[in-house]
């Protein structure tokens, strides 16, 4: 049986556009890298009202501080210098500090969250642009950890992607999902392919935005147990 979760963090790591240090627009190869690597509007996508729901949102953009990378990766700070063809050496130390801030005080927003209840699950949320993987519409990540949810919980998922349509893989084009040291929930990612949300640009909100919203919308509910309940009440679940 899947697990009833207690509550649900959403990590949203990567939905900020604009680089700290410049407007972005003024570098061509900077603002085409941008655009192709900020997962525009996932705050809003993955967003839902529900008390037991709690949305981390990184507040820089990736290029300033990828939230999602490990602590050993050098290119968790400044990827937008990277990106630029800037001297990260030329970032003063007290912008650096600023940066390595932000990537501590997203992984402690995560585990304050976790914290409010008994059986956690983080959902790493993402977008990919199209060309990565056109087959695709959805991907579910997981570690092969005691964070990864049971293969019952991982039906569930790609049960309710699958009922709706979309075309869902497990561990591509991406895999793993973060889950921060001591947390000790369960850890999942739901990339989504930009195509199913955004217009033809992969920048703006398109047509398919409200179905996926109400997708995942549903989705939480099942792993609430709110859907069984219903279903429990109703008689239709023998007990």
């Amino acid at each position: 049986m899947a697990s009833n979760y207690t509550n649900i963090i959403l990590a949203v790591p990567h939905a900020v556009g604009d680089p700290l240090d410049c407007d972005w627009r003024e570098d061509a190869k900077v603002a085409a890298s941008a655009r192709r690597w900020t997962d525009w509007h996932t705050d809003k996508l993955f967003s839902v009202k529900d008390g037991r729901i709690v949305v981390v949102k990184g507040r820089l953009s990736r290029f300033d501080c990828d939230d999602e990378r490990l602590e050993h990766e050098d290119d968790r700070l400044c990827r937008y210098a990277l990106e630029g063809g800037i001297d990260p050496n030329g970032i003063g130390a007290k912008q650096w500090n600023a940066r390595l801030a932000e990537w501590f005080w997203y992984r402690a927003e995560l585990m304050s969250a976790a914290a409010r209840g008994e059986h956690p699950l983080i959902i790493d949320c993402h977008s990919f642009p199209s060309d990565l993987a056109p087959d695709v519409d959805i991907c579910i990540g997981f570690n092969e950890d005691g964070s990864k949810p049971s293969e019952e919980t991982l039906a569930v998922v790609t049960g309710a992607f699958e009922a709706a349509g979309y075309k869902v893989a497990c561990n591509n084009p991406y895999s793993n999902a973060i889950a921060p040291i001591g947390y000790r929930g369960h850890s999942l990612m739901i990339e989504v392919n930009k195509r199913c949300y955004l217009d033809a640009d992969e920048v703006n909100v398109g047509e398919g935005f409200v179905k996926l919203h109400n997708t995942l919308a549903k989705l939480y509910r099942e792993l609430l147990g709110v859907d069984e309940a219903i279903k429990m009440l109703k008689g239709e679940i023998e007990q």
